[in-house]
């Protein structure tokens, strides 16, 4: 019965020649790092200093990016433009979103290091990979951190304070997360490797 019901919704579909948009739908790769409420965050901070933000599915990361052709020093000098667009928010919310991407930036240096391991172990692809995060997605996503961080302290001077503290304890949930999913997923590969016929 259930399988003519699943026949039943999904015949129109192929008639109708979707089938690669509801293939593309099904399978698709988005980030969940950020909440809805951080998104919004992020358009505005993002936009207020000609800054864009992407997701890479293949690799599984973040990252920011300068949107346009702008030195480090023209994106420096709109650091108050950031500041006008993250006032208007609950600073705990701009502290959620800051340490989201504090660890945008941990999982990106992880990435790094993963992938070059990788390269060296198997001496395949990896190498070039880990040279287009470490040269291409981590600078860009550096430079925003920075501005950020600025900005969330003179917000909030007490966190401040703790917020190398902060940094480190993120980073190493983060890493340690990151290190747990590559394990398990390296134990699935190896399971379906070894799995008898």
């Amino acid at each position: 019965m259930r399988t003519k019901i699943l026949i039943i919704t999904i015949l129109p579909l192929l008639i109708f020649g979707c089938q690669s948009s509801v293939w593309m739908w099904l399978t698709k790769k988005e980030s969940k790092l950020y909440t809805e409420k951080e998104r919004i965050i992020l358009i505005d901070t993002t936009s207020a200093i000609n800054y864009g933000y992407g997701y890479d599915p293949d690799l599984y990361v973040d990252y920011l990016f300068i949107a346009g052709d702008f030195t480090d020093k023209e994106i420096t000098a709109k650091s108050p433009e950031m500041k006008k667009a993250i006032v208007k928010y609950n600073p705990d919310e701009i502290i959620s979103f800051y340490e989201k991407t504090v660890q945008l930036k941990e999982t990106l240096i992880w990435k790094i290091d993963n992938l070059t391991k990788e390269g060296k172990k198997t001496k395949n692809r990896q190498w070039i990979n880990a040279t287009y995060v470490e040269k291409v997605l981590l600078p860009g996503s550096e430079l925003f951190l920075s501005i950020l961080e600025k900005n969330v302290i003179q917000m909030n001077p007490s966190y401040g304070l703790d917020i190398e503290n902060r940094k480190s304890a993120i980073k190493k949930n983060t890493f340690y997360r990151l290190d747990q999913q590559y394990e398990d997923e390296k134990f699935r590969k190896d399971k379906r490797k070894f799995r008898p016929s």
